[in-house]
């Protein structure tokens, strides 16, 4: 793929350059309890720094930073991925935990559940097409979450702190994801901003306007 690489047929040369990543939404009526939470969380976490809700969102393939002229290359991965993938996958929050773990973590996560053989499937999918394609990926195995907060220096995680993710995530609803993304994060004086750079609709077709 990477010989024959497709120009970028976007009329935004930027479009498709930076920080990517592959990711799937989560809509805000399923993020709302974690959000209710982050006030009690703060408290039993001191010192941890808290990600935007705004800003949540299920990565399935980190990228890194891409050039203008693999922007092509992006596209042909994410079409390709989402084709080969079942139109819908149902979704859930699922428990709490931390990286690398719960005794001496660097961050602090909420789990998924639901569907994840399509999950782990569609993730295998963009990562190996995106090394074949040349484009630069994560060799860590894919563990599905959300990313709540970053603590700095490994700490252990409270059994409060874990109790209190692991009881918001159990009281969202479950959703299904129609749609693939492909994101651009830009580092900014309040925190990162992700803008949807690209849509893919799972299953093939065109994604939801």
């Amino acid at each position: 793929m990477t010989a024959g690489r497709r120009p970028t047929a976007f009329g935004d040369p930027d479009l498709l350059t930076g920080r990517l990543f592959f990711a799937l939404a989560v809509p805000n009526r399923v993020k709302a309890p974690l959000e209710a939470a982050l006030p009690a969380l703060g408290g039993l976490l001191p010192g941890a720094r808290f990600s935007s809700p705004a800003g949540w969102h299920l990565t399935l393939a980190f990228l890194g930073q891409v050039r203008a002229e693999f922007g092509g290359d992006v596209v042909a991965v994410g079409e390709a991925a989402a084709a080969a993938a079942p139109p819908r996958l149902k979704l859930n929050l699922d428990g709490a935990g931390g990286f690398p773990s719960d005794g001496r973590a660097h961050v602090l996560w909420a789990g998924i559940g639901g569907d994840l053989e399509g999950l782990n499937t569609l993730a295998t999918e963009l990562a190996d097409a995106s090394r074949e394609a040349g484009l630069r990926t994560d060799d860590r195995a894919f563990h599905a979450h959300l990313t709540l907060a970053r603590l700095g220096e490994a700490r252990k995680l409270t059994p409060e702190a874990l109790d209190r993710v692991a009881e918001a995530a159990a009281a969202a609803p479950p959703w299904e994801s129609t749609t693939l993304h492909c994101y651009r994060s830009t580092m900014t004086n309040q925190g990162t901003r992700y803008t949807i750079v690209r849509s893919f609709r799972l299953g093939g077709g065109e994604p939801d306007s």
